[in-house]
């Protein structure tokens, strides 16, 4: 009987499957106080975060890592909330699409907010 993969074909796999799991997953952030959120908007309508690991430490703190898109109704709606809850220093639930984005221009999606 023929092997089709090697050890070393499994052990690269494998690798490969730890990496994606530690890189991808979506994860909630509570911000506790929304006016300590560092946030830069920029002329094509995103809002881009970077400090949310202050929040919650298993998600990425550099390089503007999260965004809102306020090109969009969800957008629109999600950064008039956040701005409401930065104003009054109020607390917010922030779900990001990935928790470790890579940092180099790939940021996350926050795609939705609340309180529950």
């Amino acid at each position: 009987m023929k092997r089709i993969f090697s050890k070393t074909h499994i052990l690269f796999f494998s690798c490969l499957l730890l990496v994606n799991a530690a890189y991808s997953g979506g994860t909630y952030v509570h911000v506790n106080d929304m006016s300590l959120v560092d946030y830069q908007m920029v002329s094509n309508g995103k809002v881009y975060f970077r400090n949310l690991n202050e929040f919650n430490s298993s998600v990425t703190g550099c390089c503007y890592a999260f965004y809102i898109d306020t090109s969009t109704d969800y957008g629109k709606s999600t950064w008039s909330t956040m701005l409401m809850k930065m104003a009054t220093k109020q607390d917010l639930y922030l779900y990001v699409d990935e928790s470790n984005p890579p940092t180099g221009g790939n940021a996350a999606l926050i795609s939705h907010i609340g309180n529950w």
